[in-house]
């Protein structure tokens, strides 16, 4: 007691110690966690080598039971929610209903193999205002960007959106992988203000998309280095998450993370992540086959 008594600052500064070694340096009262999972792509088919189309509802079931578990803000799906058959959307959705937070989609390639009567209905289906879309969480600004805007499977092929996107393909991106595609100039417009937006309000911005834009893969946004140039504007992109590369990856380019996720569609496992956003990282704890990355913010 008399020791208590005559170092009460001592004492004071010790715990302060202690909590600050219990505590990592970058916690912060603005941190919050998003769980992130790309190419869930299910099917109801045979195994077609390293893609086990069958396991994905099981899956994503524990997934979502793990997040569950968490203090987390919601989930973001990368794209390539199913593989095939608009029917497989409601085997899944039937799950993702029991998720404590909402549910980010992210339009992939395979969004689109379904039969033409349904192109129009998938972002209905997958409860996304639009698109491509934004939305905030505290100090930071998640965009999600639509890669299948000009591509061959993205429109109904009777619209005439079709058509146009057919004519610009022939004189632009006619080499370009089918099972990829890019950002049209509207979209490219109504990004580029975001940013502008994301600027003055002092946002962080992380861009979600299913396409990689970095670095260089045969996945890639056909018109790559367009985008690479509209986003390198701005200082306040921090990330782009995508998916599509099953095998995942990553490479910082012009000061922005780009991190590509690892698929659980293909490993018997599973991968997906929790990551956390705080004032100066970007903390990825990885499940299953997807790896931890630590991003610092510069």
């Amino acid at each position: 007691m008399y020791k208590q008594a005559l170092y009460p600052g001592l004492l004071a500064l010790l715990a302060k110690a202690a909590l600050m070694i219990s505590s990592p340096a970058w916690a912060d009262t603005q941190a919050f966690t998003l769980a992130v999972i790309a190419d869930c792509q299910y099917a109801d088919k045979d195994n077609k080598g390293e893609r086990l189309y069958r396991s994905c509802p099981d899956k994503l079931q524990q997934a979502v039971q793990d997040i569950n578990r968490h203090q987390t803000k919601g989930t973001l799906h990368l794209g390539d929610f199913i593989d095939q058959d608009f029917d497989s959307y409601a085997r899944l959705k039937a799950i993702t209903a029991n998720s404590k937070t909402p549910f980010y989609h992210v339009l992939g390639n395979h969004e689109f193999d379904v039969a033409e009567q349904y192109k129009g209905l998938i972002t209905q289906t997958l409860d996304m205002p639009d698109r491509y879309y934004q939305f905030d969480i505290g100090q930071w600004r998640f965009i999600t960007l639509d890669g299948n805007d000009v591509s061959h499977h993205g429109w109904p092929s009777d619209s005439a959106r079709h058509q146009q996107n057919l004519a610009l393909i022939a004189k632009q991106y006619a080499l370009g992988a089918t099972w990829n595609g890019a950002i049209g100039e509207d979209q490219l417009n109504w990004l580029d203000g975001q940013l502008q937006q994301a600027t003055d309000e002092q946002k962080k911005v992380v861009l979600l998309c299913h396409f990689p834009l970095y670095p260089a893969d045969p996945h890639q946004l056909w018109n790559h280095q367009q985008v690479m140039a509209v986003i390198s504007r701005y200082p306040v992109v921090k990330a782009w998450f995508n998916g599509h590369n099953h095998k995942g990856d990553y490479g910082r380019h012009n000061g922005i993370h780009f991190v590509t996720f690892h698929a659980m569609l293909d490993t018997p496992q599973t991968a997906y992540s929790l990551v956390e956003f705080t004032d100066n990282a970007i903390h990825i704890k990885g499940k299953g086959r997807q790896p931890d990355l630590q991003l610092r913010l510069d």
